[in-house]
């Protein structure tokens, strides 16, 4: 049996009454959204370096009796009519190995908004941790800002340390001078405190100095497993210093640091003002350099070859010794060691860690 005609038209008019009941309530709900005016967007966006901050750097001279390395920051660019700019260039005119200079930049957020910190552009390169960067002979490490999270009206720092970057050995100075610069910028982005990346400011890159029986690895070196390469735990003033005339010693250790780990070791002695470093624990590769610095102590001293004082070479070790200077000694397996009175002495072995006096 066929379904009465007259139920199908009650359910089409039902229908077209519900949409348009939908119709009125869209345009009533839409008119008590239409907003008459102009709306504005108050937040500015303004981050940069800090321009009147010209002179926050520190001068390390590689040999006392040379001359003075030198060294200046800059600034260019606009960021938003303040003191604040895109752009800072440090450049460092070095002499001789072992020269150094540590830069502090200061980063300020004048914007409306928290800023994170992303990364840091050397040279239009991004660095996102704790980077070397190479130009000719001098090696500026970059460690990130202290806080990558920067509150409004907030500042922040950042250090870049440049070095020159053939330190094994400081006999004498660098032939002729050598200046290099680099260009710095900072790649931020509003913050909500969570953003950024993770700091590593707290981990020290750099050189540092000690007279200790402990016995301390080379990062990379067969020893690493045995003895401790981090320096995390060693307490500056007493387990290192960073300044090597604050162990009154004439003979001691040296390392350099990268994120808290020894990269190098070096044996050092001083002689007539002069630092003589010769690296060890690399499995003989520095064994000719080493050797060439004794073969320079003995000629600058006027010493003869097979007595007593005097110097002996041969295939697997170098050595002086007497005099009233201290004796070294380096082998082909990449142990170097200085003696000084009393048996005392500090080295680095062929396996890669250093010790004083065991």
């Amino acid at each position: 049996m066929k379904k009465p005609m007259y139920k199908s038209n009650y359910i089409i008019i039902a229908l077209c009454l519900i949409i348009v009941i939908m119709g009125i309530g869209y345009a009533a709900f839409s008119s008590l959204l239409t907003i008459n005016g102009t709306a504005n967007i108050l937040n500015s966006w303004c981050v940069g370096f800090d321009n009147t901050k010209t002179d926050t750097y520190q001068i390390t001279k590689g040999l006392s009796i040379g001359t003075t390395p030198t060294g200046s920051m800059s600034y260019s660019g606009t960021v938003c009519g303040t003191n604040l700019v895109p752009t800072a260039s440090l450049a460092s005119h070095f002499y001789q190995p072992g020269d150094q200079i540590e830069y502090t930049l200061t980063i300020q957020n004048a914007s409306t908004v928290p800023v994170a910190i992303k990364s840091i552009l050397i040279d239009n390169q991004s660095v996102t941790s704790n980077t070397a960067i190479t130009k000719g002979n001098i090696q500026y490490i970059v460690n990130m800002p202290a806080s990558t999270n920067i509150a409004v009206n907030g500042t922040t720092t950042m250090k870049v340390i440049a070095k020159f970057q053939n330190d094994t050995d400081v006999t004498g100075a660098y032939a002729g001078s050598e200046t290099q610069t680099i260009q710095v910028k900072i790649n931020a982005e509003q913050g909500n405190g969570s953003d950024g990346f993770t700091p590593t400011a707290a981990e020290y890159t750099g050189t540092i100095y000690r007279w200790s029986t402990t016995r301390l690895a080379n990062k990379d070196s067969s020893s690493a497993s045995t003895y401790p390469y981090i320096i995390t735990n060693l307490t500056e003033g007493t387990d290192y210093v960073k300044n090597a005339s604050l162990l009154n010693k004439n003979y001691y250790l040296k390392h350099d640091i990268v994120d808290d780990e020894i990269i190098n070791s070096y044996v050092c002695f001083v002689y007539n003002n002069a630092e003589h470093c010769m690296k060890g624990g690399d499995g003989g590769a520095s064994f000719a350099a080493n050797t060439q610095i004794i073969r320079d102590f003995q000629t600058f001293n006027n010493l003869p070859d097979n007595s007593n004082p005097g110097c002996y070479y041969n295939s697997s070790s170098s050595y002086c010794f007497g005099g009233g200077f201290y004796d070294e000694s380096i082998g082909s397996n990449g142990s170097a060691y200085v003696f000084g009175t009393s048996s005392e002495n500090c080295g680095i072995n062929d396996s890669g860690y250093s010790v004083c006096s065991e």
